[in-house]
């Protein structure tokens, strides 16, 4: 197969069904509309709970760009359906078509990425499952989407010392690398996105701004509030909780609304975000909203109206792709020169910016297990080790700079602050770092 032809697998499996049902694609040979049906069909099979495989070939037919080296498989979690939803097809599209493009080029270092997607719906029994076919794929290092399908994966991913990798997640827990050997949030966590804002309003409106919660009863989204209510101390009023799967949210933002707050933030996602923000417009017009990461789309904003949302405040650990990072650059000129239109979820999901922050810190982790093992497999172990030794890292311009050790799996503190203006997401600050976090274990950042 020529370098210019890339073979997408797409494996599915219905209830009933004993086999992978497999469909290949020769996507340079693809028409215009070919190309967007083999991207919605990835995102429709995950309606069956099935998987997606994602890999290419050589000039010469053989795997990797010099032929002898063993492809290394990437497992992801996928949440393509369920409660976070965008949030699994901005990540899940963002790493895939960054190793599209890696793989295109040859690899990293010569080795082909190999990315196995199975649709866990974020619910743990199917996260459970799909890692045991990310073992029987060899899968080096796994992607989840959602803390809870972390938390659910991390023993048997201890056993089998196959690392985790989300960035953007909660449980302060997982930064000590030594308690969760691992488990890579490589990022900031909630609470830490919650104390770079809050602090950031304060500085911007003064030091008796008060603030209030609306906190998902997850506990990431409770972790979120908490780290708002750690960094605000005594000008923090109060907290109100919402039902993980509340379609209504008028009474808890009403009540929060009843606070009296000067700021109003809250760790919604996808419906209940638009819900959120549009409640607290009519409910409270004059008060500044926030948010957290998961929150900063354009969903949000035509969901609830772009003058309800002028103004509104939240964190990103990303570079979003409006802003043209290095990395997204990257991905248009190889659309270009390949006759590929761009993902349309790159141009509508800006959840997709945080799927680029992934892929980069992987291939880097990838670049250096390789460096390590030669011409050999990349295990596990590895890829730990290689995680652990990304020092100063950029992601070509979609993160802020990021050192990871055996001791610190979070590897940074520093977030993005945007504001929407005219309907558009403006980074109003970058890489800032808040007040250390209350509880987060000592490993060497406090």
């Amino acid at each position: 197969m020529d370098s210019s032809a890339t073979s997408r697998t797409i494996s599915a499996s219905g209830p009933s069904a004993t086999s992978p049902i497999r469909v290949s694609a020769r996507r340079a040979g693809l028409t215009k509309g070919d190309k967007m049906t083999r991207r919605l069909t990835a995102g429709a099979l995950t309606l069956l709970a099935g998987s997606l495989i994602l890999s290419a070939c050589g000039s010469d037919g053989d795997p990797g760009a010099d032929g002898d080296k063993e492809p290394i498989v990437v497992g992801i979690a996928g949440a393509r359906v369920g409660a976070i939803a965008n949030i699994g097809e901005g990540i899940s599209e963002g790493i895939i078509d960054w190793f599209e493009m890696v793989n295109a080029e040859g690899g990293v270092n010569g080795r082909e990425v190999e990315i196995v997607e199975v649709e866990t719906e974020y619910e743990a029994p199917p996260a459970v499952e799909a890692f045991s076919r990310f073992q029987q794929d060899d899968a080096a290092v796994v992607v989840t989407q959602g803390t809870a399908i972390t938390d659910a994966l991390t023993p048997v991913a201890t056993q089998n010392k196959i690392p985790l990798f989300f960035p953007g997640q909660g449980n302060l827990e997982t930064v000590d690398g030594e308690a969760a050997p691992y488990v890579f949030p490589a990022s900031p966590l909630y609470a830490h996105q919650a104390s770079a804002l809050v602090d950031y309003l304060i500085q911007e409106n003064g030091p008796d701004t008060t603030f209030a919660c609306l906190a998902w009863e997850a506990p990431a989204g409770r972790e979120f509030c908490n780290g708002a209510a750690d960094a605000a101390e005594k000008n923090f009023v109060g907290e109100v909780v919402f039902p993980a799967r509340a379609a209504d949210l008028a009474p808890q933002v009403n009540r929060l609304v009843d606070l009296g707050a000067d700021v109003n933030l809250h760790s919604a996602v996808f419906g209940q975000a638009t819900a959120a923000f549009k409640g607290l417009c009519e409910a409270a017009p004059d008060s500044i909203m926030g948010t957290w990461h998961w929150s900063v789309t354009k969903d949000a904003v035509e969901g609830a109206g772009k003058d309800c949302m002028e103004g509104m405040y939240a964190t990103s650990m990303s570079t979003l792709t409006t802003d043209e990072p290095e990395a997204f650059t990257m991905l248009q000129d190889f659309w270009s020169e390949s006759g590929e239109e761009p993902n349309p979820v790159a141009l509508n999901n800006t959840v997709y910016s945080n799927g680029l922050y992934f892929a980069t810190v992987l291939e880097e982790a990838i670049r250096l297990a390789d460096d390590k093992v030669g011409d050999g497999p990349i295990t596990g172990e590895d890829m730990k080790a290689a995680l652990e030794s990304i020092t100063d890292f950029e992601g070509y311009g979609a993160a802020c700079p990021i050192t990871l050790t055996p001791k610190d799996h979070s590897g940074n503190r520093a977030l993005n602050i945007y504001r929407v203006e005219s309907g558009e997401f403006a980074r109003v600050e970058t890489c800032v770092v808040g007040p250390p976090v209350a509880g987060e274990p000592d490993v060497g950042q406090n």
